[in-house]
């Protein structure tokens, strides 16, 4: 039978959570009917040499990259579909999105668009032309049940044209030898110390300066004093939030690794997991750290409830609010017995239902009805 080839369009590759996800999806999807090639709009980005080591091409565009609507896109896409055969295309983020479904609609290739995150910041211009193009997609993937009633109450998507599929893990990515002692000592912080971490780009969306307060309100009204926070990811605000840690007189006790594609050691260096996000669709790096037996602190956003119940298998507070995050730091870390039931009960759920080889599964047979 002959493989189906597929074009995966995102505008590139950095380490963030979208593109950790199709990487999994890449790694998973079966190789005898699937031929995939990965497009990205702009320029390469830090994964391409992973996507490229698993043998799946990586064409960079070099586009997209002088602000506002670039007309060099869809005619660029067009003649790569054509010139690679493409059968069906698979577009992640908005902007590949757009640009992807432009060239498909042209080029009458069907077309299945993923969307990673919830609204936090509405613009009627892409509500409109999200709307429009929904005309012309096969059907439009949300990462959390959350995202799916955004696309219904934003951009009016009728629900029928939406297939949810919860965003899911690579759990062969979180494997480690080390034990947590050894963890921790690779990174400098002393074996008896308790260590919050979190794991995200360095950006607005992530929140991490209400960590940071909580961090400092947990200094400043408690006598604990045997902890470290650690912050994995780098981003626009890295800078910032150094100078942040440092006005809250907290930088002895923050230990900053910019990025790290892999994740399994450090997961195995921290006690308590923090994700501070202002909006998400559904965090991977939540899940990967709950599956690597990690007790997890999530803000209310995205499909963390989905995952967490109602404090069931994590504690859940508001975003931004750095008190009640620190109320919950120290709740954890004074009870040993809670963190450990958390880990336990959390990992054995995530495991269970977020696992990236059922995620592929369900994607290959949308890709196999796209294309009938």
């Amino acid at each position: 039978m002959k493989k189906i080839r597929l074009l995966h369009v995102i505008t590139r590759l950095p380490i963030g959570g979208a593109e950790r996800l199709i990487l999994g999806i890449l790694n998973y999807l079966n190789r005898n009917q699937f031929e995939s090639i990965i497009c990205c709009i702009q320029d390469r980005g830090e994964l391409a040499k992973e996507v490229e080591s698993m043998g799946v091409p990586v064409i960079s565009l070099e586009l997209m990259n002088r602000g506002g609507y670039d007309r060099r896109v869809v005619p660029a896409l067009r003649l790569l579909m054509r010139s690679k055969n493409i059968d069906l295309v698979h577009t992640h983020l908005y902007h590949a999105n757009l640009y992807g479904r432009l060239a498909t609609r042209k080029e009458k290739i069907p077309v299945i668009s993923s969307v990673h995150n919830t609204y936090a910041k509405q613009k009627w211009h892409r509500n409109m032309i999200n709307r429009f193009l929904a005309r012309y997609t096969f059907c439009i993937t949300a990462g959390s049940l959350d995202v799916e009633k955004d696309l219904i109450k934003i951009d009016h998507i009728a629900k029928n044209k939406i297939i949810t599929i919860s965003n899911s893990i690579d759990l062969e990515r979180i494997k480690s030898n080390l034990s947590p002692s050894k963890a921790k000592e690779l990174l400098g912080i002393d074996s008896t110390d308790i260590v919050v971490g979190t794991v995200g780009r360095t950006e607005e969306q992530k929140g991490h300066k209400y960590l940071l307060d909580a961090i400092s309100n947990l200094k400043n009204t408690t006598d604990i004093s045997n902890f470290k926070l650690l912050l994995v990811g780098d981003g626009t605000l890295l800078p910032s939030l150094k100078l942040l840690a440092k006005e809250l007189g907290i930088y002895d006790l923050c230990i900053f690794t910019g990025n790290i594609s892999e994740l399994g050691d450090i997961y195995r260096a921290i006690d308590i997991f923090v994700m501070p996000s202002l909006w998400e669709g559904l965090s991977l790096s939540m899940l990967e750290a709950m599956a690597a037996n990690i007790p997890m602190i999530s803000t209310d956003v995205g499909g963390a409830r989905d995952v967490l119940g109602d404090s069931k298998w994590g504690i859940i507070v508001n975003h931004g609010d750095p008190v009640e995050i620190s109320t919950a730091i120290k709740k954890l870390i004074q009870n040993p017995n809670l963190r450990n039931k958390m880990a336990i009960s959390g990992a054995k759920r995530v495991r269970s239902k977020y696992s990236i080889k059922i995620m592929t599964k369900r994607l290959e047979t949308i890709y196999i009805d796209a294309i009938k």
